[in-house]
C-alpha cells in the first residue's frame, strides 16, 4: 500500500472513533435533566426531605430510602394548585423533580399526588 491510501485510512478510522465518542459525551451532558423520584414522605426538615418506598428511573435500583435537599426556590404543589411547605406531611405520597447537586439531589418541585392529607 502506498503512504497516501495508509494515511487515508486512517484518517477514516479517526474519524469513526470520533463519532463514536460524541454519544457518549452527549448522554453525559443529560445527567443535567431534572430526575423524578416517587415516595412517600416520612419527614420534612427546613433543608431536606426525606422519602421512604421512593422509585427512581433507573428501575434496576428499587424502591430505597431517600434524602432529597430544600431550598428556597423548591416549589410546592397540592395536584395542581400551588402550596407551601407546611402542606407536606408525613404520609403524603409525592413526585419529586429534582437535580444532582455534588453528591445530592436538590428538589425543583415537589408535587403531592396522594397518601394522607391534612
Amino acid at each position: 500500500m502506498t503512504t497516501r491510501r495508509i494515511a487515508v485510512l486512517l484518517l477514516a478510522a479517526l474519524t469513526l472513533l470520533m463519532s463514536a465518542a460524541v454519544p457518549a459525551r452527549a448522554q453525559q451532558d443529560n445527567s443535567s435533566e431534572p430526575e423524578c423520584l416517587k415516595g412517600t414522605v416520612a419527614k420534612v426538615a427546613d433543608t431536606a426531605l426525606q422519602l421512604t418506598g421512593t422509585t427512581f428511573p433507573d428501575v434496576t435500583l428499587g424502591k430505597r430510602e431517600a434524602t432529597v435537599l430544600l431550598d428556597k426556590d423548591t416549589t410546592y404543589f397540592d395536584g395542581t394548585k400551588k402550596v407551601n411547605k407546611a402542606a407536606l406531611q408525613p404520609g403524603n405520597i409525592v413526585l419529586v423533580f429534582c437535580k444532582m447537586s455534588g453528591k445530592d439531589r436538590k428538589a425543583k418541585s415537589i408535587r403531592i399526588i396522594g397518601g394522607k392529607k391534612p
